[in-house]
């Protein structure tokens, strides 16, 4: 087993990233522990292109270089950063926890879970017909822009990340239709706005996809209204973006005794969670007033860091004889 931390962060996303940052102002011995081979979460293993709009300071900013300034922020500070590593289990060891992963067990006196929705897996169609054009002009993860210079795209979808994928290639793609299987789009209505008046740009509701045509890559994708019926004339595309959420996969952190509400950790305005000296912020939480966005996340956290610090001044007072 390797030195007891301080604090332990689990997850590596851009909150978690932050969470270092913030244990290294405190001057805590920190720990990161990260599922993945390479730190950044969602936005480096599937929006590294994505552009971000709801960052203080940056008007915009792709996903992959928010994860490379995070780095650079959270690297002053020594850490030990542990990647490739996936954690299974807390348990309550004589005086910190520990954390059980597929490759040891690390002690730690306070956790910060930051996993956001734990193992994130783009929401496919599941069916054939669909699902086989992935790779061939279908994309449900997007690594370079560049792809949609010049083509016909269609964005299927109806939140923000799909409205995020129609302003960052509507600069570029010849046009782009998004659509919706409801009849109101859920993004941000400012990003609506913007689409609307975008001259590129053609929004779809009460459509979703029917069948995706071509023979070695998209060509057209027929569409169909809610109640089935499927529209006459397919929709020529040549490029098919795919946003319709991601699957949660945070049910591993249910056996870690922690109280849940749906898929998410329930926590107090602390970010405390009903075990002493763990905490958790970011999409895995939930509380009243709860606002998903990576700015309310970076808050979140830098109070679940304060937390921790005070948790183990107490801890220490403990301990200290009289």
């Amino acid at each position: 087993m390797r030195d007891t931390a301080d604090v332990t962060i689990i997850g590596g996303g851009p909150i978690g990233l932050f969470g270092l940052y913030c244990a290294g102002l405190y001057r805590l011995r920190a720990r990161l522990i990260e599922r993945l081979d390479r730190l950044g979460g969602q936005l480096e293993h599937l929006y590294p292109e994505k552009p971000i709009y709801d960052v203080g300071g940056f008007p915009m900013i792709r996903g992959r270089e928010l994860v490379e300034r995070l780095k650079q922020q959270a690297f002053q500070y020594p850490a030990e950063i542990v990647t490739g590593v996936t954690a299974t289990a807390l348990s309550q060891g004589d005086d910190a926890y520990l954390v059980e992963t597929d490759q040891g067990t690390f002690s730690s006196r306070a956790v910060v879970i930051t996993a956001g929705i734990g193992e994130f897996l783009p929401r496919r169609f599941g069916q054939p017909e669909i699902d086989q054009y992935e790779g061939r002009g279908l994309y449900y993860v997007v690594d370079h822009l560049s792809d949609f210079d010049g083509q016909r795209v269609l964005v299927v979808g109806g939140g923000d990340s799909a409205a995020d994928w129609a302003m960052a290639i509507a600069d570029r793609a010849a046009h782009v239709t998004m659509i919706h299987r409801r009849d109101t789009f859920q993004c941000h209505p400012d990003s609506l706005i913007k689409l609307q008046q975008h001259p590129r740009v053609r929004l779809l509701t009460n459509r979703a996809i029917h069948r995706v045509l071509g023979e070695d890559a998209v060509n057209a994708v027929e569409l169909q209204t809610p109640d089935g019926r499927v529209l006459p004339e397919p929709l020529a595309v040549d490029r098919v973006i795919v946003a319709i959420g991601l699957i949660p996969g945070t049910d591993i952190f249910r056996q870690w005794g922690l109280d849940f509400e749906g898929h998410e950790i329930r926590v107090a305005t602390d970010m405390s969670t009903n075990r002493p000296g763990v905490f958790a912020a970011g999409d895995i939480v939930t509380y009243p007033g709860k606002v998903k966005l990576i700015a309310a996340g970076f808050g979140e956290v830098a109070t679940a860091v304060e937390s921790a610090r005070r948790y183990l001044e107490a801890l220490l007072r403990t301990k200290i004889p009289r």
